[in-house]
């Protein structure tokens, strides 16, 4: 396998409240990670898909990959104590021969082919890539007692998303350096990579509804955008 897509459908989803955890949430009668699946299972770039999971889920999300035929999917495990660790058990059970590893979180449902598409470009002649928003609010910096201290420059920042795509020679020992440091609340996978120094980290055009489904309304802007792509 040439191309594999880690895919993390952890987290228990709190802040979204009800008996699932929010990866499992319907929306337009399929839940979010059938959702995620369906379009990582359909794009052709992707040689297979290995699915994290909390181990206390793995029936239900082997019920769902049986019951949609994601035939990509070639491994699901089960997770760790945090997103690092399940990243680095996904990363670590990519084949040996994989060159390109893209990690995506489920509970971004809604990426597109193209966002996908465009990390797979760029990793032609990069080794690490990330989507990325231009930032439209004013950000400030604060101290410790919530006082402003700067107005950052919002035309260098930038919302970051998933899938992050690399090469398997650079995510692996960055997830080892961490690993050995004893790092452990990396926030994405590209951080690990420009906290070692490991390689460039390559920008690529994100997309507005590729959301990160966190709290109750953002399951009907979810259900709104899949409204609107399927008319």
């Amino acid at each position: 396998m040439s191309t594999v897509a880690i895919i993390l459908a952890g987290g228990a989803g709190t802040r979204l409240q009800g008996p699932l955890p929010k990866q499992f949430r319907l929306i337009g009668g399929r839940s979010l990670l059938e959702i995620c699946l369906g379009t990582f299972q359909g794009h052709p770039g992707l040689d297979g898909i290995i699915l994290v999971c909390p181990a206390a889920q793995m029936p239900l999300a082997e019920k769902t990959v049986a019951a949609g035929r994601f035939t990509k999917v070639t491994n699901i495990l089960p997770g760790g104590n945090s997103r690092q660790e399940s990243s680095s058990i996904g990363v670590w059970a990519a084949p040996d021969t994989s060159e390109n590893i893209l990690i995506h979180d489920a509970v971004r449902a809604l990426v597109a082919p193209a966002v996908i598409s465009r990390v797979l470009e760029a990793l032609a002649c990069s080794q690490a890539v990330m989507p990325v928003l231009p930032v439209s609010d004013t950000t400030i910096r604060v101290d410790d007692a919530d006082v402003v201290t700067a107005v950052l420059d919002r035309a260098k920042l930038r919302h970051v998303q998933t899938p992050q795509g690399f090469k398997l020679e650079i995510i692996r020992p960055a997830h080892e350096r961490a690993r050995v440091d004893g790092f452990t609340n990396a926030g994405d996978d590209c951080s690990l990579v420009v906290r070692y120094g490991l390689a460039p980290v390559v920008t690529v055009a994100g997309d507005p509804a590729n959301i990160k489904i966190t709290y109750p309304q953002d399951l009907a802007i979810a259900e709104a955008i899949l409204g609107i792509r399927d008319k």
